[in-house]
């Protein structure tokens, strides 16, 4: 018989019974799980080479970081249902997801009440039952971060080894999954804890633990990194920086753009690029150009997927993302005050509250979530009046300083904690919201700084731990007055005493 002897275990049980009906609800009034994009997506590898040669595929992949590819491939080998088998194993992480943001917010002081409460409005997110229902990478971006803060409190609390090397075992997987966690990330972030825990909190032994183990993920990536570099000639994690960074850059008239190559300001790349760089390959390049580009496998050989899709993951790319990247950069320097205006739009497109940013393909499952959407969108800032994320009315930018402000507001607040003495009692729940800090601020710098139109999915993984972010800090305030209470209570017993 199961035995729930606590409020936490019994608030448990509630949370995965709730999450069971309300996505029962969700598929009886027509939503389904969508594994399409696994013949389509750009970042996916040919199935079929997923399926029949995938470590060799794996190999020569560099247009994205390996783990997802390598987990679509598993399963394309291993079951006979590929379809149900994903939407099995999403199911299990959505379980997974909310339990573990409850466990987090319990162990850092938040009453069970109030953490169950804020975890149901989590969980009945539809931004979070969307991609939920995607066979995409921005789901399990999400349970890697929930498991990446859950690993860390828990080695901090507790101090068990194995957690922390889980804690970066999660770092590992996400900067396997999503190349926006460059390597450097993870280095940042391991000299950055491992100061506070070393400098502020006093506990060198726990800072040199954290620093060792980071190289359970600094080894992997950077093996990654090298291995690219040796077969493209570059170093990171994925191919595509220069063609991201191009499309955020370019905001020309095709006509403005064969003046700036006129000028010697740009490449002919570019001029064929124009506001899309995805395109087949074979748009870029003539026959005896994509001759002379090396490559090594089917995987970066082939111009077209099995599916009759374009591979993207083709050598020219390499090239191609290589030329649009100096392109993008002189269109920086030549104008760098409209590039700064860019960015700030792409960081105030970041706040929307709503992942439409691939509406063609949510539209089914988002008329089902209509009026739920409605709400949250509501609550994140649509009560000023802003319906859209290309609204021009004023209130946008009222809304997103809003947002701003909360954001700034909770990132100084962590900070004067982490700096101020005689505080080194709360060092676990201050590392937290450091780590919160450091992965919420660089995820906004630098998809504003890539990134222009889907700037929301890139904001929605990190959405989790703005919220940790913000219980962290409470827990702080109530126990810093609660040590102002107590010291005022014994300061009048001794003065009564005298």
């Amino acid at each position: 018989m199961l035995s729930l002897q606590t409020k936490e275990e019994r608030y448990g049980l509630a949370l995965v019974l709730l999450f069971i009906v309300s996505r029962l609800i969700f598929s009886l009034l027509g939503g389904t799980f969508l594994a399409t994009p696994l013949s389509f997506a750009k970042q996916f590898l040919d199935p079929q080479l997923l399926h029949h040669d995938l470590f060799r595929s794996l190999f020569y992949l560099h247009a994205q970081p390996p783990l997802f590819n390598l987990f679509l491939g598993l399963v394309l080998k291993i079951s006979p249902l590929p379809a149900l088998s994903f939407e099995l194993l999403f199911k299990t992480a959505g379980i997974v997801i909310p339990l573990l943001f409850f466990g987090i917010l319990t162990t850092l002081g938040i009453n069970s009440l109030i953490a169950f409460i804020a975890t149901l409005i989590f969980m009945f997110n539809p931004t979070l039952i969307l991609y939920e229902n995607l066979l995409y990478y921005t789901y399990i971006e999400v349970l890697c971060i929930l498991l990446a803060l859950f690993f860390l409190l828990q080695w901090l609390t507790r101090s068990r080894v194995y957690f922390l090397m889980l804690f970066w075992i999660s770092l590992l997987c996400l900067g396997m999954i999503r190349s926006l966690f460059h390597p450097v990330f993870f280095l940042i972030t391991a000299l950055a804890l491992a100061l506070y825990l070393a400098c502020k909190a006093q506990q060198q032994r726990l800072a040199k633990r954290l620093l060792l183990a980071s190289l359970i993920v600094l080894i992997p990536l950077s093996l990654v990194s090298v291995k690219n570099g040796y077969l493209y000639g570059f170093w990171g994690t994925s191919s595509w920086d220069g063609m991201s960074l191009w499309i955020k850059a370019n905001g020309y008239a095709p006509e403005t753009l064969e003046e700036f190559y006129k000028n010697g300001i740009i490449s002919q790349k570019a001029i064929r690029a124009d506001l899309e760089t995805f395109k087949p390959i074979s748009h870029y390049f003539g026959d005896d150009e994509l001759k002379d580009i090396p490559c090594h496998h089917a995987a970066d050989c082939n111009e077209w997927k099995s599916s009759g899709k374009p591979n993207y993951n083709h050598s020219g790319y390499v090239s191609l993302s290589k030329a649009l990247w100096k392109d993008a950069l002189s269109l920086i320097a030549d104008n760098p005050k409209l590039f700064a205006y860019y960015t700030f739009v792409s960081y105030s497109l970041m706040l929307w509250h709503a992942s439409d940013s691939v509406t063609a393909l949510f539209m089914k499952n988002m008329q089902i979530l209509e009026r739920l959407e409605d709400v949250y969108r509501f609550l994140y800032g649509g009560f000023l009046g802003v319906e859209s994320k290309r609204s021009t009315h004023y209130l946008w930018w009222v809304r997103t300083f809003m947002i701003s402000a909360l954001f700034l507001f909770f990132y100084g607040s962590t900070l004067y904690t982490a700096v101020r003495k005689g505080n080194s009692t709360s060092y676990p729940i201050v590392t937290v919201c450091l780590f919160c800090c450091l992965i919420h601020t660089y995820t906004l710098f630098i998809s504003s700084f890539i990134e222009f139109g889907e700037n929301n999915r890139f904001r929605f993984p990190v959405d989790p731990p703005f919220l940790v972010l913000m219980a962290g800090n409470i827990v702080i305030w109530k126990n810093s007055l609660k040590r102002r209470i107590a010291r005022g209570k014994r300061g009048d017993l001794t003065q009564n005493l005298q």
